[in-house]
C-alpha cells in the first residue's frame, strides 16, 4: 500500500470520527422520499427519457466504432448535471424535473456543466490509477462539485471541485454510508432489468441534493428542529459541536 493511498484511508476514517451530520442518514432519505411522493410518475418520465438516450447515443457511437463509445459519455456529462441541478432545484420548493432541463442546458450553459463533469470523472480516473479505493474516496471528495457550480457561478469549475473537496471534508463516510443503504433498492433494480431505476434513480438523486443542503446549511437549525418534524414524521437532530 502506497503513502498516498495510506493518506486517503486515513482521511475517510477520520470521517467517522469528525463527520457530524446535523441530519441522520435514515431522515434524509425519508425527506427525499416524501418530497417525491406526489412525483414519482415525473421524475421517472424525464428519468426515462435520459435513460433512452444514452442507449441511442452509446449504441449510435459503438455501430460507427468502438472507439466512440467513450465520446457518447462525454456527450451526455452535460444533461448528467442538467438532471443533478434539476433534482437539487426541486429539493429546495421548486417544480419537477422537467424533459426540457435534459435539453436547455446545451443551449444555456453547455461548456460550464461539461467541464465540471469532465474534469470530475478526469480526476476521480486518474486517483482510481494508483488503486480502486483512492478512486472512490476522492470520488466522494468531488462529489459536491455540480451542486457548488450550481450555486455559486463567480467560481471557475477548478475551484468548484476545490470547493467541494473542502466541503466534504469529514463527510466522506456519511455520503458512503447514505449510499450502502439504497443497495437493496438497486439490487431490486437489477432484478427489475433496469426498470426499478426509473425510481431508484430519482430517489438517490433527492437524497444526495439533501445531503449537500445540510453540508451547507441550506436550512437552519431552527427550521430542521420545528419543521422538518411537522412535515416528515419524527427526524433525529444531530447538535453540531
Amino acid at each position: 500500500m502506497n503513502r498516498f493511498t495510506k493518506f486517503l484511508l486515513i482521511d475517510f476514517a477520520v470521517s467517522a470520527i469528525d463527520g457530524n451530520m446535523r441530519v441522520s442518514t435514515t431522515d434524509l432519505r425519508r425527506i427525499a422520499w416524501n418530497k417525491l411522493a406526489d412525483n414519482w410518475s415525473k421524475v421517472a418520465v424525464v428519468m426515462l427519457l435520459f435513460m433512452l438516450i444514452s442507449t441511442a447515443i452509446s449504441g449510435a457511437c459503438g455501430a460507427i466504432g468502438p472507439g466512440l463509445s467513450a465520446v457518447s459519455s462525454l456527450l451526455l456529462l452535460p444533461m448528467s448535471y442538467a438532471f443533478t441541478v434539476a433534482m437539487l432545484r426541486f429539493v429546495r420548493g421548486g417544480e419537477a424535473p422537467q424533459v426540457n432541463d435534459l435539453f436547455e442546458i446545451y443551449k444555456t450553459n453547455f461548456s460550464r456543466a461539461f467541464l465540471v463533469q469532465f474534469l470530475v470523472g478526469l480526476f476521480t480516473f486518474l486517483w482510481t490509477l494508483l488503486l480502486i479505493i483512492p478512486g472512490i474516496i476522492m470520488g466522494y471528495a468531488y462529489s459536491m462539485s455540480v451542486y457548488i457550480a450550481n450555486d455559486n457561478p463567480e467560481l471557475s469549475e477548478m475551484d468548484a471541485i476545490k470547493k467541494s473537496r473542502e466541503l466534504m471534508n469529514g463527510h466522506k463516510l456519511e455520503l458512503f454510508l447514505l449510499d450502502i443503504t439504497f443497495i437493496g433498492w438497486i439490487f431490486l433494480c437489477i432484478l427489475s432489468f433496469g426498470i426499478g431505476f426509473l425510481w431508484i434513480g430519482p430517489y438517490i438523486q433527492a437524497a444526495h441534493a439533501e445531503f449537500y443542503r445540510v453540508l451547507i446549511g441550506d436550512f437552519d437549525q431552527e427550521i430542521i428542529e420545528s419543521n422538518l418534524n411537522d412535515e416528515y414524521g419524527d427526524v433525529t437532530v444531530v447538535e453540531e459541536n
